[in-house]
């Protein structure tokens, strides 16, 4: 899943991603890993910036993503792209569950720490 990730071995493929960019596609990788295993714990934990684990309930964003999420199956998430602007990242996404057509959004990422964590998703 990691967009832009791969081993190079193909010359029909890009080179590996490395810094910022990578960074990126493996939080968006940690996202849809945790969403198909209903990790909601992660995702409230570790995924989301501190401001959107507020707006998704705070200390209730487990038990509200987990009821908003219960009739999701098979999640997937394919990066379209990735546009980084400083501590700031917005990704193009298109998700998939079973089910349900590809419905194409934007992750907004900050830099929080060493790493970049979710602060909004817009449809």
């Amino acid at each position: 899943m990691l967009a832009g990730c791969s081993s190079g071995d193909s010359e029909s493929e890009p080179p590996p991603a490395e810094g910022a960019p990578r960074q990126v596609a493996e939080l968006i990788d940690r996202l849809e890993r945790a969403t198909r295993s209903r990790d909601f714990e992660t995702i409230c934990g570790e995924l989301l910036a501190k401001e959107a684990r507020e707006r998704a309930g705070g200390p209730d964003c487990v038990r509200l993503l987990r009821s908003t999420a219960s009739d999701v199956r098979r999640p997937e998430i394919r990066v379209l792209s990735i546009r980084i602007d400083g501590d700031r990242a917005n990704v193009r996404v298109s998700s998939t569950a079973e089910g349900q057509g590809p419905v194409e959004e934007t992750i907004q990422l900050v830099r929080d720490g060493g790493g970049y964590r979710i602060a909004a998703l817009e449809g």
